[in-house]
């Protein structure tokens, strides 16, 4: 029984989809686009920072330049020292401050007072609250990997849950812990309670964007799963640019996270108001709860059925369950037991993980490029924009395999061509890491639609649950690789480049989905593009001689099969 004959008759996308739409499902993503990366500006470090000299404030000197500090070699520039200070003493006699200090040049000592920062962009952060600099630098990027680790979890946990207990029930302890965790991580008292309470506020990450995302696409019929994707995709990088905009405007760390967790209280309410996924209810066999949903749609989309429609559906839907009781059952290790299914897994979650660590890499970067954070960071959310109407007409033109191959590669280049660039060269560094940014947005959703279409049906849920595990693991990865940038700018952009580069050549090794039949059972897996050779990896488009299976609007609900979220209809 495939629940998309269902809603062909109470309709694709009608009434009812739209207000769950609205109300459900799009708010979500705001709270886990700003949830997802405001831990970038509660950790930020600011550009400059020196040594605290506790007698300076009588004379009202809060720039290093008043100072009279050590100077080092950075990058080829002397700048004064922000982690050292001369050995002296202060006088209690003179009043200039010149003359405040009986300075011993041939001695530097560690900073004993504390620090003073630069506040242009940044008012107050953890890491300016509780001096996380010099000897403690590492400390804010080991928050956001302890923050990353939860999200790898979360991923795990909610991948498993979502199924067990429902979709609904999931969501809602994960939006409820991120709502408490959200709050409660303002009355952090020190570092190690901060990276507990963020460490929990990790494992809501996924589940609270990723839910509604698969519940929007399984309430969706087949032909308007792509724009519903898509709108849904697109409210989420609007988040993104609208978290930008309130760390600009809102310069302290706490009233940012107040700020983007306070709005979201009303969720509290979807216990009650949000609907189970009708889809996950038929899978469990619970299809009068399923049958009670199904007729509300058709209520509110004014779809004209009869009694015996709805009696009809659950005789079929009672019959299918006992014939998929009888079916086999498939693990994950299936896909690595023949030869070719082996290597095009191998391939698809090594690409995946490349994807997800110089992606969310770029973003944990953005703080290293020298210009204003706020700025640099809504320039690179909006870059994305562009990248979805592109991506959604160049799949069935262009195919899969080349456009993933080319976007990762171009994506790569440009990273590397950043890293070449000088630094003093603002404009340009930051053209050709928003290039970069670009492809890189483009190249993240072509994979997770491959990643999809090659799994066999009996385990397309499983495979992209692996992947999408694996994957995580590169977005753990991403900000130790990112930090690297404070002792040398040109090295994380080439890890990231190279990365890049190198799963845009193992695209190349896989075959084409576009316009192919896709595999249904492990045997079909096997056969799809085994004998391929050097002349097929290097021929660019579609199979042409198979039906078109997937050239159309069910590539987004093949996608939500991916996630491990969807189950097979029964």
């Amino acid at each position: 029984m495939d629940f998309d004959d269902v809603l062909l008759e109470v309709g694709e996308f009608g009434r009812y989809q739209q207000l769950l739409l609205i109300f459900f499902l799009l708010p979500p993503q705001l709270s886990g686009s700003f949830h997802g990366f405001v831990q970038m500006f509660i950790v930020a470090v600011p550009g400059d920072y020196w040594c605290r000299v506790p007698q300076a404030g009588l004379f009202n000197s809060s720039s290093p330049h008043m100072l009279d500090l050590p100077l080092e070699l950075v990058d080829g520039k002397a700048e004064h020292s922000k982690c050292s200070t001369f050995a002296g003493q202060f006088s209690n006699i003179s009043t200039n401050l010149a003359d405040q200090r009986q300075l011993n040049r041939n001695v530097t000592i560690p900073c004993s007072d504390g620090w003073n920062y630069d506040r242009s962009e940044y008012e107050t952060s953890i890491a300016m609250d509780w001096d996380l600099v010099c000897d403690h630098s590492f400390l804010p990027t080991l928050s956001m990997f302890i923050h990353t680790i939860g999200t790898l979890l979360g991923t795990v946990i909610s991948g498993y849950l979502t199924d067990q207990i429902g979709r609904k029930m999931t969501f809602y302890i994960a939006a409820m812990i991120q709502l408490t965790a959200g709050v409660a991580t303002v009355f952090s008292p020190n570092f190690i309670v901060f990276c507990v309470i963020r460490f929990l506020h990790g494992l809501t990450i996924v589940p609270v964007w990723l839910i509604p995302l698969i519940m929007a696409l399984e309430f969706t019929g087949p032909s308007k799963r792509a724009p519903v994707g898509t709108t849904v995709a697109l409210v989420f990088t609007f988040g993104v640019i609208g978290l930008g905009g309130l760390a600009y405007l809102l310069r302290t760390w706490v009233s940012l996270q107040l700020a983007v967790t306070l709005p979201f209280v009303f969720m509290i309410g979807y216990y009650w108001w949000m609907p189970e996924s009708p889809r996950w209810l038929m899978s469990r066999g619970r299809f009068a709860e399923m049958l009670r949903i199904v007729r509300k749609m058709a209520k509110v989309n004014r779809a004209q059925l009869s009694e015996e429609y709805f009696e009809e559906l659950l005789i079929k839907c009672q019959k299918s369950q006992t014939e998929a009781t009888s079916e086999r059952k498939y693990v994950i290790m299936d896909l690595f037991r023949t030869p070719n299914l082996r290597r095009k897994s191998c391939l698809i979650i090594f690409n995946s993980f490349a994807n997800y660590a110089v992606y969310s890499g770029l973003n944990f970067f953005i703080p290293h490029l020298g210009g204003n954070d706020h700025i640099d960071f809504i320039y690179g959310a909006l870059i994305e924009l562009p990248a979805y109407p592109a991506m959604y007409f160049a799949l069935n033109r262009f195919g899969r395999r080349v456009l993933l191959m080319f976007s990762m590669l171009l994506g790569g280049a440009f990273l590397i061509a950043t890293a070449l660039v000088p630094s003093e060269n603002h404009l340009a560094v930051i053209l050709l890491f928003l290039t970069s940014k670009f492809w890189m947005t483009f190249s993240f959703f072509v994979t997770d639609l491959v990643a999809s279409e090659l799994f066999p049906t009996v385990l397309r849920g499983a495979g992209a649950s692996l992947t999408q595990t694996v994957s995580t693991i590169g977005l753990c990865l991403s900000p130790l690789i990112a930090h690297l940038g404070t002792h040398s700018l040109w090295l994380p952009l080439v890890i990231f480049g190279v990365l890049g580069m190198i799963g845009g050549l193992a695209a190349l090794l896989l075959p084409e989905t576009m316009n192919a039949n896709l595999p249904e059972t492990l045997e079909e897996a096997e056969e799809f593009g085994k004998d391929m050779t050097w002349k097929d990896y290097l021929k660019f488009g579609g199979h042409t001689n198979n039906a078109a299976v997937c050239g159309d609007d069910r590539n987004m609900g093949l996608a939500t099969e991916a996630t491990g979220m969807l189950p097979p209809d029964t």
